[in-house]
C-alpha cells in the first residue's frame, strides 16, 4: 500500500486527480499551500492512498503525461501499513507492482561511497575470509549480509534498462571501490590470518551462469514486490561473486592453492556479474515495458 503526496500548481489538482480516478483511485484530500523557495508562491497538496498496483499505474500514467514538469509538480512515496476504506483488505493489500520511481530512488541511496559503505565493504570481507580459511560457514553466511554488491548490481541493471547513464556509471563506480576494498581487506586477513589456502570448488561456468540469471530475476521481481524478501534474496545475490572475490583476495597474500586457476576465477566472477547484471535489467524491461520505465524522473 502506499500514499503518494503531490504538490502542485494552483488550479490543476482537479485534471491531476482525473488521472488517478483513471488508475483506480476512488479519492483524493487537497488544500492549497504556501511554496517557499519555489516558482509559485501558492499550490495545491494532493494526497492519495491506495494498493500499489493502483498508485503504479497513477504514477506511469503521470509521468507519461504533459500535467508533469518537474519545475512546478513535486511528489513523495510513503508507505503505508494499513489503509481502511471501502475496499475490502484482500484487494487493498496486493503488494505487487511497487512503482518504478520507488525502486529508482531506493537503489540510487546505495550509489554513494560514505564511512557506513566502506566500513561495511571491508568488515564483510574480513570476516568472510576468515571464514573460509577456517571453513566456518555460519560466519560466512553472517558476513555475506552486509556486503553492497546486491544493490549495487541491480542499480547497473536499472541503470541499463531505463537508459540511464547517469545511474549506471555511478552503480559501477562504487562496484569498483567495493571491490578494491574487499580484496584488499581479503588479502590483509590472509596475511595476518596466515596458513595454508584451502581449495574451494566454485562449480563450472554453467551452473554459475544459470544461478546467476535465476537470481537476477528474482532479485528484480521482490524490488517491486512489497513482501518480496529482498534481505534474504540479497544474500543469494551476494553468494554466487562475493565469495569469488574475497578467494581471490586470498590467494594475493597466500597464493593459490594446488589446482587453483586464479584467471578462471576470475573470468567466472566476471561472468556471474555480467549475467546477474542482464538478467535483473531484462526483468525491468518487462516491468516496465508500458513505458514506466521512459518516464522515470533522471
Amino acid at each position: 500500500m502506499r500514499e503518494i503526496r503531490l504538490t502542485v500548481p494552483r488550479g490543476s489538482a482537479e485534471a491531476v486527480f482525473a488521472v488517478a480516478r483513471a488508475a483506480g483511485i476512488a479519492e483524493a484530500s487537497v488544500h492549497e499551500v504556501r511554496v517557499l523557495g519555489g516558482e509559485v508562491a501558492t499550490a495545491e497538496e494532493l494526497t492519495l492512498k491506495s494498493s500499489a498496483p493502483k498508485i503504479r499505474e497513477f504514477l506511469r500514467s503521470l509521468l507519461c503525461s504533459p500535467l508533469f514538469d518537474r519545475r512546478t509538480v513535486r511528489f513523495s512515496a510513503h508507505e503505508v501499513l494499513a489503509l481502511v476504506n471501502e475496499e475490502s483488505a484482500q484487494r487493498v493489500t496486493i503488494p505487487a507492482g511497487v512503482p518504478l520511481t520507488d525502486v529508482h530512488h531506493d537503489l540510487w541511496r546505495y550509489c554513494h561511497v560514505t564511512a557506513s559503505l566502506v566500513a561495511r565493504t571491508c568488515v564483510s570481507a574480513a570476516l568472510l575470509a576468515y571464514a573460509m580459511l577456517r571453513a566456518d560457514t555460519l560466519l560466512a553466511v553472517g558476513a555475506l549480509i552486509f556486503t553492497p554488491f546486491s544493490p549495487l548490481v541491480l542499480s547497473a541493471a536499472l541503470g541499463v534498462a531505463a537508459k540511464r547513464t547517469e545511474l549506471t556509471r555511478q552503480a559501477l563506480l562504487v562496484l569498483l571501490v567495493a571491490l578494491v576494498l574487499s580484496l584488499s581487506a581479503a588479502a590483509l586477513t590472509g596475511a595476518l590470518v596466515g596458513g595454508t589456502m584451502p581449495a574451494q570448488d566454485f562449480g563450472g561456468p554453467t551452473r554459475n551462469f544459470v544461478a546467476s540469471a535465476l537470481i537476477g530475476v528474482m532479485a528484480a521481481l521482490a524490488d517491486s514486490d512489497e513482501v518480496g524478501r529482498r534481505q534474504l534474496l540479497g544474500l543469494a545475490m551476494a553468494y554466487p561473486f562475493v565469495r569469488l572475490i574475497v578467494w581471490l583476495g586470498l590467494t594475493l597474500a597466500l597464493g593459490e592453492p594446488e589446482g587453483g586457476d586464479r584467471l578462471h576465477d576470475a573470468l567466472l566472477l566476471l561472468g556471474n556479474a555480467v549475467v546477474m547484471t542482464a538478467a535483473a535489467a531484462t526483468t525491468y524491461r518487462v516491468l516496465g515495458r508500458d513505458g514506466e520505465l521512459a518516464g522515470l524522473p533522471g
